[in-house]
């Protein structure tokens, strides 16, 4: 599980475990969540991952030990706060990875960073999302009503048959990830040019958001080194096959190229 810090002891209520702060020379891994997850998305990471990779598992408010800090629902000010709080711990090596909504915000975040003279990731990975189309529109920029949501969710797999019996944590959870889909859908890069660092973009075998045939699309928006990977399993491979998923990421990470 998360390691869960006390408040007064993170840096940023962003992170709920800052342990991958504690020993020098290793690249810190900031993991963005998919749309109605949370952190503890990653928290299977951690007895995987390389010992010089740092894991950094970001928490969006509205859940878990956020659950009482009100959701935000606009990009710009979350990547505002992000800046904020996330900014005085990118003074070492780091990455960046993101899953569905979380690759949206990793991207944008690293495109914040970069057009505000921030440091640049050394390799940005992107996992279970399509690219900002050409007009700048983000992949979730539909949000579908009620029932075609729950039918989404359980169609890609986000939703447990059980929590079909409990309506209340059901409509908890359709809540939270339209919130999510709001927060994707207000995202629009703005016009300052493709990034210039490393970006790997990961599709899941069977997954309908991001089929591995278009996960090249992603190539117009670095400049820089560019790699796609298909890994087993539909839109939530990093729940499914997480030791592919991180032996992947180990690999991706080991590789010397700069931004």
């Amino acid at each position: 599980m998360i390691n869960i810090v006390a408040p007064s002891a993170r840096p940023s209520p962003y992170l709920p475990d800052i342990s991958g702060l504690a020993r020098a020379g290793r690249t810190r891994l900031f993991c963005f969540h998919y749309a109605g997850g949370t952190a503890s998305a990653f928290a299977s990471w951690r007895d995987r991952l390389s010992p010089q990779i740092a894991l950094l598992p970001v928490q969006l408010p509205g859940r878990e030990y956020r659950v009482h800090d009100r959701r935000i629902l606009a990009m710009d000010r979350l990547l505002e706060e992000l800046v904020r709080d996330l900014r005085p711990m990118l003074d070492a090596p780091f990455a960046l990875y993101g899953h569905s909504m979380g690759a949206m915000i990793a991207y944008a975040f690293a495109r914040h960073l970069r057009d505000h003279g921030g440091p640049a990731p050394s390799a940005l990975l992107l996992g279970a999302c399509p690219p900002p189309d050409t007009t700048g529109r983000s992949a979730h920029a539909e949000i579908p009503d009620r029932a075609a949501l729950v039918h989404w969710m359980r169609e890609l797999g986000g939703v447990p048959d059980a929590l079909l019996q409990y309506p209340e944590w059901l409509e908890a959870s359709v809540a939270l990830l339209r919130d999510d889909l709001v927060l994707a859908s207000t995202y629009r890069p703005p016009p300052s040019g493709p990034l210039s660092c490393p970006v790997h973009v990961l599709a899941g075998a069977r997954d309908p958001v991001l089929p591995p045939a278009r996960a090249g699309e992603w190539a117009e928006h670095t400049t820089g080194p560019f790699t796609t990977h298909t890994v087993p399993g539909g839109h939530f491979f990093l729940r499914e096959h997480p030791d592919e998923l991180v032996h992947l990421v180990n690999n991706l990470l080991r590789q010397p190229f700069r931004a």
